[in-house]
């Protein structure tokens, strides 16, 4: 069965195509476009015309590519940047008007039950970490209440916004500060109840995908050397200090860093970063496999 899965985010719109067959799934192909759906949205919770119509042209051509290899279904849904604001609307209206299909906004619970069904986690005592555009979500499993998160509103768009001044410019030391105090201070208010015997992490979206991409040099992004890499909490700070000391075009032409990237991966390391400080992990390993996945395997699931 040959599905068709979309995610429309704060800073990119992705697909994954995939054929489910007896409960596996084959990926077939991976694509992504950097749309900025979430520009400005921390400030006034407002989707731009521009920003919809970047959205929309990506997800046009997705639809397009898939109908024409004959995908048997599609699923469009849409998470932080479209709960965030006040004129989701015009997109769910503008996207049924062009493919027929349905834009699914799905909760913080469904974010994170899809992540966590992609990921494929094994056992309870990992944390799953996805640091997006617009907020990063700790999914975990209790034996109690099954799959627990929390989303918090330090995204790597979010804070770029926020906090750097002028996204050209290498960052100043005391905004890269601002954005430390910032994290710190919402996981102290926001994140108290991770179970004890959480000590291994999966971490996935595009800031830790795309470090695991610098730190092996990939002249071009290769999903297998991604899924299963192992980041170490001495080596985020030292791909941050060496980041935090670029201007933006200089980002630009790092190895691994694709270019529509550049302006908010420093943002997105330092909110990794703090966040490995404060719940003491090590290591973070890195997963290719998300809510894209999850999704494709629900659907199939509905779907028999």
């Amino acid at each position: 069965m040959l599905i068709g899965a979309i995610d429309i985010g704060t800073n990119s719109c992705r697909m994954l195509l995939g054929n489910y067959y007896r409960g596996k799934l084959e990926e077939v192909k991976k694509d992504l476009r950097i749309v900025r759906l979430g520009e400005g949205v921390d400030r006034n919770r407002l989707l731009s015309e521009e920003a919809m119509d970047r959205a929309l042209k990506a997800i046009l051509e997705f639809v397009e590519e898939m109908r024409a290899i004959g995908v048997e279904a599609i699923t469009v849904i849409g998470t932080s940047a479209l709960r965030d604001v006040n004129n989701a609307s015009l997109l769910v209206e503008k996207l049924r008007e062009e493919t027929g299909l349905e834009l699914n906004i799905i909760s913080g619970d469904e974010e994170a039950r899809l992540n966590y069904i992609g990921a494929g986690v094994e056992g309870d005592d990992y944390l799953v970490l996805d640091i997006g555009g617009g907020s990063t979500e700790f999914i975990w499993q209790d034996k109690g209440t099954g799959i627990n998160y929390r989303s918090l509103d330090i995204g790597a768009v979010r804070m770029t916004e926020r906090h750097i001044g002028d996204i050209e410019k290498v960052p100043r030391a005391e905004e890269l500060l601002l954005i430390e105090k910032d994290v710190r201070k919402t996981m102290e208010e926001e994140l108290e109840d991770i179970p004890e015997n959480i000590h291994r992490a999966i971490g996935l979206g595009g800031t830790i995908t795309t470090l695991a991409a610098i730190d092996q040099q990939l002249e071009e992004y290769d999903p297998a050397r991604i899924q299963g890499y192992q980041l170490h909490r001495e080596r985020i700070e030292e791909l941050l200090q060496r980041l935090a000391r670029l201007d933006l075009e200089e980002r630009r032409k790092v190895k691994g860093l694709e270019p529509g990237r550049a302006d908010i991966i420093t943002a997105g390391t330092r909110i990794l970063a703090v966040i490995m400080d404060v719940l003491a992990l090590e290591s973070i390993i890195v997963s290719e496999q998300d809510l894209l996945y999850g999704a494709i395997r629900v659907l199939a699931e509905n779907s028999v």
